[in-house]
């Protein structure tokens, strides 16, 4: 094979579709499991107390408003996803406020904890 038939181009691009499946892969899986951690009832829209959150652990849902909110994207430009929320509520209760709002990570947690399951769908050992 001479220099000529190899097809840069093709291996570029296949490489570049690969690496955004396993990408969007990924943010699927983290976008899964924050969803189940903003699952867990809270107080609910009438108000009543049934259980809430402790600092350190993920919110727990109230009117569902965060949990519905939360969702992927990919750039193929930079080659990235992003998991996350517009809800600007969903920011301070990841990182807690200098009001006092103590830190409830939903986001992070997620990513960590599905750190084994990216691994094994993108092929890959810890």
């Amino acid at each position: 094979m001479s220099i000529r038939d190899w097809n840069g181009d093709k291996a570029i691009e296949t490489l570049h579709v690969e690496t955004m499946d396993a990408i969007e892969r990924a943010c699927i899986i983290v976008w899964r499991r924050a969803d189940r951690l903003l699952s867990i009832e809270g107080t609910g829209r009438e108000g009543t107390v049934k259980d809430r959150s402790r600092p350190g652990e993920p919110p727990r849902k109230q009117t569902g408003e965060l949990k519905d909110s939360v969702t992927y994207e990919i750039d193929e430009k930079l080659s990235q996803g992003r998991v996350g929320t517009n809800v600007d509520h969903g920011k301070y209760l990841e990182l807690g406020t200098k009001r006092g709002i103590l830190p409830r990570p939903w986001l992070r947690r997620a990513l960590l904890e599905s750190a084994d399951e990216i691994n094994n769908a993108l092929g890959r050992k810890k």
